[in-house]
């Protein structure tokens, strides 16, 4: 059984000054973005978030911003769900409409029409909590393996992910910068920005 925690600390271990700069602030700066498009859209922070993670499964970021934002404008103009192409699955457009119609008061309120374990995830993070986001990248840090994630072996169900979860809670827990402990998901982001400059993900 691999040692998850150990694999994680080896590739942070491999992390520049800059690539663990860029890692701390990714989260931070997705919820700048976010807020921006909350500013400009009259729309709650929230509700921003939520349409942002329900549209980011096998999404690109840039692009994933790109559609959450057309998808608000969308709505708010009273145009039909149909009118906005986006570069994900017509489920999650139709998860990330139902967050916009529905107008949820709280983070929870939001998390319970996610109803998914990494989109949940990924809302968490960018609003600030202390999780973990656990994709196939992670997965491959965490084995110390590259596998291609669109194989079987980075289908992750509920009893990993919340294992995968743990180990970069406690990797984080064990780091130390700037003289503090990580938090679960900076961990997660600086090894991810430590692994795609190491095998050349665009």
């Amino acid at each position: 059984m691999p040692d998850h925690i150990a694999n994680i600390k080896a590739i942070f271990n491999l992390a520049t000054p800059t690539d663990i700069a860029d890692g701390i602030k990714w989260y931070a700066d997705a919820q700048a973005t976010a807020q921006r498009i909350a500013a400009e859209t009259e729309l709650p922070v929230r509700i921003v978030v939520g349409v942002i993670a329900a549209l980011s499964p096998n999404n690109r970021w840039e692009r994933n911003i790109a559609d959450a934002k057309a998808l608000c404008k969308a709505y708010l103009n009273g145009d039909a769900i149909e009118s906005v192409r986006v570069c994900c699955y017509n489920a999650m457009r139709a998860k990330a409409w139902s967050i916009l119609d529905r107008q949820p008061e709280t983070d929870a309120d939001v998390i319970t029409i996610l109803n998914g374990q990494k989109i949940v995830s990924f809302f968490s993070n960018i609003m600030g909590h202390d999780t973990c986001t656990i994709d196939g990248h992670a997965l491959n840090i965490a084995i110390a393996e590259r596998v291609a994630l669109t194989s079987n072996k980075t289908n992750i169900g509920k009893g990993l992910y919340r294992t995968l979860q743990n180990a970069y809670a406690e990797a984080a827990a064990q780091t130390t910068v700037a003289g503090r402990p990580l938090k679960a998901y900076e961990m997660q982001a600086i090894t991810w920005v430590t692994w795609r400059k190491l095998h050349n993900i665009a």
